[in-house]
């Protein structure tokens, strides 16, 4: 019950104060204790000598090795009767992609099977012709016909057989087989679909994602730090933070006229499939080093009056630095007016760069 009376006076205390204006001021900041606080808790990064190398910064596109993909064509028209795979799909080689049901199939298997009957008869033609010749009852001309009979029959089953491999036909079906293992990237097919012989378009294409291509564009100002065999670095969008690494091995030695870029390709080993075509990629490339200078984290540098400083510490101090920008790399900078191995500070240099100044 005390306790309750205190606080309702002291409730009613407050309320008191407040009607009388009074007004509560809050407790003073101590600059010194902030500024000690905020320095100890600093981040420091060390000067280090680097190559300054320029990073030419491209855009471009994930897309199949040409090597390693292929395109299927029908060799006959016809229906298709059943598609086997999907998009995306991954198949062996010889698998079937495809049923087509197609009249010139049936027609090359009818001749396939004439050709053969020719041959039978035109050999049994031939033998018999052979035993008249030797009996004297047929002349040598009629053997050598006979002879030359068999021959046409025989080359013209050739042809036949020639034709029926080619078309991998078999009765009134044809079937598309995958030439190569690896991803179905594209297909242009459904079931019931209509497939003409003079139809120009692919019905599937299948890449090996084993390597893939990466095909960067070049402004014309980039052109002339661009050389073959320049390393690079890729990311991607899926994995921003992940960096591949590979080299330029060939440079298309034409503009677009449209986007008055040029092309350059990066080969890249891919073993788990995470490139996939048509993904965009950011390409950094290195180009030539122009000799080595002390570089610093870009953040840790402080612009003040168009001059630029950092925060340098020195065992327990902290003391600041004019310097001279050389050269900004990425999220590098090249300077002069430090030494190799000090420590500046890459967090709340803003903050403590006011303090020193006002002391």
């Amino acid at each position: 019950m005390k306790l309750f009376q205190l606080i309702s006076f002291l409730s009613c205390g407050a309320v008191l104060l407040s009607a009388c204006g009074a007004e509560t001021k809050p407790p003073a900041i101590d600059e010194k204790k902030l500024f000690d606080s905020v320095s100890r808790k600093a981040q420091v990064a060390p000067v280090q000598e680097e190559d300054m190398v320029e990073l030419i910064k491209l855009n471009g596109k994930i897309e199949p090795d040409e090597a390693k993909e292929a395109r299927v064509y029908s060799l006959v028209s016809g229906k298709i009767q059943k598609a086997n795979v999907e998009l995306g799909d991954y198949v062996q080689k010889g698998q079937v992609l495809a049923q087509l049901q197609s009249v010139e199939v049936a027609g090359i298997t009818n001749d396939l099977s004439l050709a053969t009957s020719n041959v039978e008869m035109a050999k049994k033609a031939m033998e018999t012709q052979k035993e008249l010749y030797e009996g004297n009852l047929a002349t040598e001309r009629d053997y050598l016909n006979a002879k030359i009979e068999y021959n046409k029959a025989l080359s013209e089953l050739n042809r036949a057989k020639s034709v029926s491999a080619i078309s991998g036909g078999n009765s009134a079906s044809y079937l598309l087989r995958a030439p190569i293992t690896g991803y179905i990237i594209e297909k242009n097919v459904t079931n019931n679909s209509e497939v003409r012989q003079d139809n120009n378009a692919n019905l599937f294409t299948v890449a090996d994602l084993s390597t893939v291509w990466i095909i960067a564009n070049v402004y014309e100002s980039d052109i002339a730090g661009i050389h073959l065999g320049d390393p690079v670095i890729v990311n991607t969008l899926v994995s921003p933070d992940k960096e591949y690494t590979g080299k330029i091995d060939k440079i298309y030695n034409v503009l677009d006229p449209s986007t008055r870029t040029m092309r350059v390709r990066i080969s890249m080993n891919n073993p788990h499939g995470e490139l996939k075509p048509e993904m965009f990629a950011r390409v950094k490339v290195r180009g030539q080093s122009s000799g080595r200078m002390l570089s610093i984290p870009s953040q840790a540098i402080v612009l003040d009056n168009s001059k630029r400083y950092v925060i340098v510490r020195q065992q327990d101090s902290l003391s600041i630095r004019p310097i001279e920008l050389i050269k900004r790399i990425d999220n590098r900078a090249f300077v002069r007016g430090l030494n190799a191995g000090e420590q500046v500070v890459t967090s709340n240099q803003v903050f403590l760069f006011e303090a020193l100044n006002d002391r």
